[in-house]
C-alpha cells in the first residue's frame, strides 16, 4: 500500500519535492498546504490532493502517513512537533532548526515517540560526495589536515523581495543556515565534528536583515584546521560551491559543484583516474533528482522503520556548526562546541 504523504508549503523548493513525488509509485501525494490557496490547489492538481492554507488542518488530515516540511526555516520546529505528535514521520527541507538547541529537542522527540524525523542534506547522497567521502574513509587522504568550503553564488535583491520570510533571523536564519549549510554539512561528514571557530559576518549588497558574506575558521576536533568562505552577493551568476580537503597523503577538490569531484591526487594514481573517469562519465541529472534520493531514503526508513541516511540525528554535527559560526559573527569572539561533544549525532 502507498504511503500517503502531505506537503507543506508549495513553493521554490515545494515543487522540486512535488517533481519528485510524481515519480515514486511507492508514495501517494493526499494533501497540499500553502498560505496562498490558489497555489496550493494548483499542486495538488495532478495528484488529486486535499487543499488547505493552515498546516494544522494537513496534519490532522485522515489516514495521513508522513509529512514533508517545504515552509520557511523558521517554522520547522513548531510544524515538525505538532506532525510528530500525531504519530506522523516528517522530512524536513533544511535546516531543521535555526538553533541546535531546538535540533536537539526535536530528534529527542522523535527518538521518544518512534518516528521517523529526516532532513534533506542530500548533497552526501550524490555521486562525488560519496567516492570522496569512501576515500576518506579507507585513509586514502591519510591525516587530514586543512581544507576550505567556498560558498559563492548570485542572489540578486529581487530573488529577498519575492518571498518577505527571506533575510530575516526569525525565519530564514542568514546564509549559513539556507544557503552554505549544505557545504558545511559535508565538511562535517569529511572532517568530523567541530571543536572552535570564528567568523565575521557582513551584509555587503542586499537590503536585508542577516548577513550575505561570511569568512570563517573551523578547528575540527580531528585538529584539522578549514576556512569557511561564503556570500550571495556574486554578481549574476553562481560561482561555485567548493569543498578542498588536504591530507598528508593527498588532496581532493569537490567543485565548482558539489556534484564534481575536480581534484584527487593520492599515492594511488591509477585509482585516482579511475574515479574521476567514472565520475565524468555520469549523465547530468535534473534539478529534482536530489530531492527524488532524499525521497527515496525517507520513504524506505517508513517501509522498514529502520533509521534513514539523512536522519535529523546525523545532521545535527553539522547544524551544531553552523549555529556556533553565526554565533561567534554576532558575539565577535570564538564559540567553543566542546562543551557539546557527545550532544551531535
Amino acid at each position: 500500500m502507498a504511503i500517503r504523504i502531505g506537503i507543506i508549503g508549495c513553493g521554490k523548493i515545494g515543487q522540486k519535492h512535488l517533481q519528485a513525488l510524481a515519480r515514486l509509485p511507492e508514495a501517494t501525494l493526499v494533501a497540499t498546504c500553502d498560505t496562498d490557496r490558489e497555489r496550493a490547489e494548483a499542486a495538488g492538481v495532478p495528484f488529486d490532493a486535499t487543499a488547505y492554507e493552515r498546516p494544522t488542518d494537513l496534519i490532522h488530515h485522515e489516514g495521513l502517513d508522513a509529512v514533508i516540511l517545504a515552509s520557511p526555516s523558521g517554522l520547522h520546529p513548531e510544524q515538525a512537533m505538532e506532525a510528530m505528535e500525531q504519530g506522523l514521520d516528517v522530512l524536513v527541507e533544511k535546516p531543521l532548526a535555526l538553533s541546535i538547541e531546538v535540533a536537539r529537542t526535536l530528534t529527542q522527540f522523535a527518538e521518544d515517540a518512534g518516528v521517523i524525523l529526516a532532513v534533506t542534506h542530500f548533497n552526501r547522497l550524490l555521486a562525488a560526495p560519496a567516492a570522496l567521502l569512501s576515500l576518506v574513509r579507507e585513509g586514502a587522504l591519510g591525516t587530514l589536515l586543512s581544507g576550505g568550503v567556498a560558498v559563492r553564488w548570485a542572489r540578486p535583491q529581487a530573488y529577498f523581495d519575492e518571498a518577505s520570510w527571506r533575510g530575516t533571523r526569525a525565519l530564514d536564519g542568514g546564509m549559513l543556515f539556507n544557503q552554505a549549510v549544505h557545504a558545511l554539512d559535508l565538511a562535517v561528514e569529511v572532517f568530523g565534528p567541530a571543536a572552535e571557530v570564528f567568523c565575521y559576518a557582513d551584509t555587503k549588497t542586499h537590503t536585508i536583515e542577516a548577513e550575505d558574506t561570511v569568512a570563517g575558521t573551523v578547528r575540527f576536533r580531528s585538529g584539522a584546521l578549514v576556512t569557511v568562505a561564503a556570500t550571495t552577493s556574486v554578481p549574476r551568476t553562481n560561482l561555485e560551491e567548493r569543498l578542498t580537503v588536504v591530507g598528508s597523503e593527498g588532496v581532493a577538490v569537490l567543485g565548482p559543484t558539489a556534484a564534481e569531484l575536480s581534484v584527487l591526487r593520492t599515492p594511488d594514481g591509477d585509482r585516482d583516474a579511475r574515479v574521476l573517469r567514472a565520475l565524468a562519465e555520469r549523465p547530468a541529472e535534473p534539478t529534482w533528482a536530489s530531492h527524488l534520493q532524499a525521497l527515496e531514503d525517507f520513504l524506505e526508513s517508513i517501509a522498514t522503520r529502520q533509521p534513514p541516511v539523512l536522519s535529523a540525528a546525523s545532521t545535527l554535527d553539522a547544524l551544531a556548526l553552523v549555529d556556533a559560526l553565526t554565533r561567534s559573527a554576532a558575539l565577535d569572539h570564538p564559540v567553543s562546541l566542546e562543551a557539546a561533544h557527545g550532544q551531535g549525532t
